[in-house]
């Protein structure tokens, strides 16, 4: 009995290596430090679709080597003449299609924080035991949301804030079994669309940190829609947009750093969120970039053939040990058998 059950549960391991191994080859790019706008939540708020209006959103990114720090100001509109309390989400991490790298999965977000009117609020992780989630199509995981409540006053203008902490170095942009490692950073405005008519106005702001250049940039999508000041500056404007997914934005820069540690970032959160609200908004909100450069980096290629060099191991313990130890407890299986027969 005991050789059955370990042929039975070395046939799981092959099982369970094998889905990881192919889950490996699928092309796109992987563990991008990533956000999204909000949206409506839970299912008894769908009554109130078409009646907020995201009218307009300025996103302030710090982009870092190997994170980034994000905050996102939000105007929200209430188009009635009654008073909206509403719970909105905040995805931890998502997935979208892309056809420049045929698909972006973004990493976890992290140390979220939310103002309504200036005022911090409660953010809670959502519980699959007591959610109806707003849309089911679209969460793949109730538990990977993040979940607060706010009351839009009627005819007026509610400002929310949030800010979060993305780890970038863990990006690896594939093909096959091919994989490049760089730094990757997304923000996901097709959800956008789930509130009433378009964005009026948006601008996407970016700022390169430390060492980091506008040459160091390596790719960035959508194609030729950032404005660059060629230093250290990028701007992405938009208006009267309904999001979808060519505007969902990617940007491929730096390499992976080999000694980096996300952990004491985040125990510095506060810092670098006080660090982003230094940053002189209006000057940001007001830029004239009409005399910068539109940015030309297009580069989402795989450099490297490196596939089978990178997933030796992996291959290894998918398949190579898991077929020797069957050997093994087969050859001790015939070994047992034939003492008891000799006996």
């Amino acid at each position: 009995m005991k050789f059955k059950a370990i042929v039975l549960s070395v046939c799981l391991v092959v099982g369970f290596s094998t889905e990881s191994v192919a889950n490996a080859g699928m092309p796109g790019f992987w563990e991008v430090g990533a956000g999204v706008n909000f949206i409506p939540f839970f299912a008894k708020d769908s009554v109130h679709l078409g009646k907020v209006q995201m009218q307009s959103e300025l996103v302030m990114v710090m982009l870092y080597p190997g994170f980034a720090v994000v905050k996102g100001e939000y105007r929200m509109r209430n188009l009635t003449n009654e008073s909206i309390q509403m719970t909105t989400g905040y995805p931890i991490n998502s997935a979208f299609m892309n056809k420049a790298m045929t698909s972006v999965h973004m990493g976890d977000l992290h140390g979220l924080q939310v103002k309504v009117n200036g005022q911090t609020i409660t953010v809670k992780r959502a519980s699959s035991t007591n959610i109806t989630a707003y849309n089911d199509k679209a969460l793949d995981q109730v538990d990977n949301w993040y979940i607060w409540e706010a009351t839009y006053a009627p005819q007026d203008i509610t400002k929310i804030e949030v800010y979060f902490l993305v780890n970038t170095n863990r990006a690896q942009l594939r093909e096959g079994y091919n994989a490049d490692y760089h730094n990757g950073f997304g923000y996901l405005l097709e959800s956008g669309q789930a509130w009433a008519k378009k964005i009026e106005q948006g601008r996407i702001y970016v700022q390169l940190m430390d060492t980091l250049k506008v040459s160091t940039v390596r790719g960035v999508y959508p194609f030729k829609t950032f404005k660059t000041d060629g230093k250290t500056r990028m701007v992405y404007d938009f208006a009267n947009l309904e999001p979808n997914e060519t505007n969902n934005i990617v940007i491929r820069y730096a390499d992976r750093l080999s000694k980096f540690d996300f952990e004491k970032v985040k125990q510095q959160a506060t810092t670098y969120f006080k660090k982003i609200d230094a940053l002189n908004q209006k000057e940001i909100q007001h830029l004239n970039i009409s005399q910068w450069k539109t940015l030309q980096a297009i580069d989402f290629k795989i450099d490297s053939k490196n596939g089978g060099v990178l997933l030796f191991f992996p291959l290894l313990m998918a398949y190579l040990i898991p077929i020797l130890v069957v050997v093994f407890a087969i050859i001790m299986w015939f070994r047992h058998r034939r003492r008891k027969q000799a006996s």
